[in-house]
């Protein structure tokens, strides 16, 4: 059962549509922007993009069971929640960089606002997709179309959601997803069998994640 989305003390968030880049890239824009909001900045961001091949592993090291990279895919440990995941052009990552206290949100229920706006987003594409906290992420049926992780340090959110909608999903073999064994991985192209526009995913979602978090967003 999820929350349904409501408001909540309102803010500013800068939303940057960034394509392609690279995963070490993109952290380094996500500390940026954390550290500026731990210094007292009241700018919320959210970062959209695709990465390049890579296999990231979470804080949860009992979960991360990579099988075998493939050559000249990095792994790269992480301070997010959760285990191995892959990330790969075709699909959307979303890090939402914001001050929970300034919100008014808890971790509970800033992860339920960010699955259920990438649950719109899939609903809008025509693809049921349910949040759900425990295995965490966003499902249709039995088979997971997006997966979660965050970090929090001092009220501020790194990391964030990865939507599968037009990889392939071939380096999802290399590793036990998320440590979940026999986990079916799936995504909106193979869902739908069709493919998705991309770029107009990511805008969307531009739209909907500060109305999840009820704040005033801009690409």
């Amino acid at each position: 059962m999820t929350t349904p989305l409501s408001p909540r003390t309102p803010g500013h968030v800068a939303t940057r549509l960034l394509g392609l880049c690279d995963f070490l890239a993109a952290m380094d824009l996500q500390t940026r922007a954390a550290e500026a909001l731990k210094a007292g900045g009241d700018g919320h961001a959210v970062f959209l993009l695709e990465h390049p091949p890579v296999i990231t592993l979470g804080a949860n090291r009992r979960l991360n069971q990579v099988l075998a990279a493939p050559q000249g895919v990095p792994v790269i440990q992480t301070d997010r929640g959760g285990g191995a995941t892959a990330h790969e052009p075709g699909q959307l990552v979303v890090y939402p960089v914001v001050h929970l206290r300034r919100l008014g949100l808890g971790v509970k229920a800033f992860v339920t606002r960010i699955l259920e706006a990438g649950a719109a987003l899939l609903a809008e594409l025509g693809i049921p997709a349910e949040p759900r906290l425990d295995p965490l992420g966003l499902w249709v049926a039995d088979r997971k179309i997006a997966s979660m992780g965050i970090h929090v340090s001092r009220f501020v959110t790194t990391h964030g959601l990865a939507i599968n909608l037009v990889n392939d999903l071939a380096l999802f073999a290399a590793m036990v997803p998320c440590g979940l064994p026999g986990v079916r991985m799936t995504s909106a192209a193979l869902e739908l069998g069709h493919p998705v526009d991309l770029d107009a995913a990511a805008r969307r979602m531009a739209e909907l994640v500060p109305t999840a978090l009820a704040v005033t967003g801009n690409s």
